[in-house]
């Protein structure tokens, strides 16, 4: 069986309705993945606008939105649409490309904001670098100082890269 076959079937077993799924075992899905974040105990299965059901049926408030990278809420029949559209288009293309979509969403964001560019990325750990490297090249750049700092809260989760790790204030 090809890789593509096995790739097929395996989002086909996704996507199905789940008729007798076995119920949500903490210890075999901890056994398999790295314990990075203090877990919930709570097996999110669904969602529908900021409501989201876990595995036992029992109904929630999203007040999390994925810690504010899924503010439009969970399957949201225009988003499902707009998705599913670029998704037969292209899923995902390199910043090496030229991407119309993504110079036409600059030129409005541009237009409606104070930014003069805009930058794209795949992630908030991304972005939180971004922003401490364009801060310290503004810094050097348009202020001239030498080395500076940036501020930051105690307590507070900024991402996982080194540089976001280091600017959280605790050990």
């Amino acid at each position: 069986m090809s890789f593509a076959t096995q790739m097929r079937n395996a989002f086909k077993a996704l996507a199905s309705p789940k008729v007798n799924a076995p119920a949500f075992d903490a210890v075999t899905f901890d056994s398999a993945v790295m314990n990075t974040y203090g877990r919930f105990p709570l097996a999110l299965e669904r969602g529908q606008g900021c409501r989201v059901w876990d595995t036992d049926g029992q109904e929630y408030l999203d007040f999390v939105a994925g810690i504010a990278t899924c503010t439009l809420g969970h399957g949201h029949p225009a988003l499902v649409e707009a998705v599913t559209q670029q998704m037969q288009k292209l899923h995902h293309v390199s910043n090496l490309y030229y991407i119309l979509e993504q110079g036409q969403l600059a030129q409005w964001l541009t237009q409606h904001s104070c930014a003069d560019k805009a930058f794209f990325c795949n992630s908030g750990a991304e972005a939180n670098e971004a922003a401490i490297k364009l801060a310290r090249k503004y810094a050097h750049v348009k202020r001239d100082i030498e080395h500076p700092f940036i501020l930051t809260a105690y307590a507070i989760f900024h991402g996982l890269t080194l540089a976001t790790v280091t600017a959280t204030g605790q050990p």
